[in-house]
């Protein structure tokens, strides 16, 4: 294996056949290193003095979130180094979240390998360096929540909320938010869990939680510190 340069990539991938793929297409390269769950990763980040130059992570692991996991991760590192998200979510508000939180790339699985390899070297060359984008006028969005105004929702989370607060008990399940939300439209069947993580951390902040109750429901609730 010949490897041309000195930056290292941390891959984390539970899906054996693309991480397949990376080998092929980065490890003569990269130097790499793979991990299969964000525990993994995190303890590996806690370890290392070396952080690795780039990070290339499946937004959705067996264990969670990557987008959450960053934004409630505590080591400094992870403040700066670089990351690409991919994902099999083709939504336009996961795509939008993950730029807005700081992603230099979002792709779509499957995703074309000459594709990755030219999208790594321009972030390497400075080419891809992140420039914040605009807000786009309507593009978000604030609620009153139990008179606390959330901000900066995306239409997704807005009609999510919404459905929240006018449930019974405030209690949803995944074929009402389908129903609702989506109607006709085929997504993903990660992608409510994705706009619900997201939607999750935003009321955090407010002191409300929605929290699983099983079998495909959530309810919102106030995040109340149990002592």
């Amino acid at each position: 294996m010949t490897i041309t340069t000195d930056k290292e990539i941390w891959i984390l991938e539970d899906d054996k056949g693309c991480q397949f793929v990376y080998e092929q297409t980065l490890d003569h390269r990269y130097k790499t290193r793979y991990f299969t769950t964000i525990a993994s990763f995190q303890s590996a980040i806690e370890e290392t003095s070396n952080p690795p130059s780039l990070i290339v992570a499946d937004l959705m692991l067996d264990d969670g979130n990557f987008m959450t996991y960053l934004n409630t991760a505590k080591h400094p590192s992870l403040m700066v180094i670089p990351f690409i998200i991919v994902s099999s979510i083709d939504d336009i508000d996961a795509l939008r979240f993950c730029f807005m939180e700081g992603a230099l790339d979002y792709l779509t699985k499957p995703f074309k390998k000459n594709e990755l390899i030219v999208k790594i070297e321009n972030i390497f060359s400075g080419v891809g360096r992140k420039v914040a984008p605009a807000p786009t006028t309507g593009s978000h969005r604030s609620m009153v929540l139990d008179g606390r105004e959330v901000e900066n929702l995306t239409s997704k989370q807005k009609q999510l909320l919404s459905l929240f607060l006018n449930a019974s008990d405030r209690v949803v399940s995944r074929d009402d938010i389908l129903d609702h939300v989506w109607g006709d439209t085929s997504v993903h069947p990660k992608t409510v869990d994705v706009h619900l993580y997201n939607l999750r951390r935003k009321l955090h902040d407010h002191g409300y939680i929605i929290r699983s109750e099983g079998g495909g429901r959530w309810s919102l609730i106030p995040d109340v510190i149990k002592v």
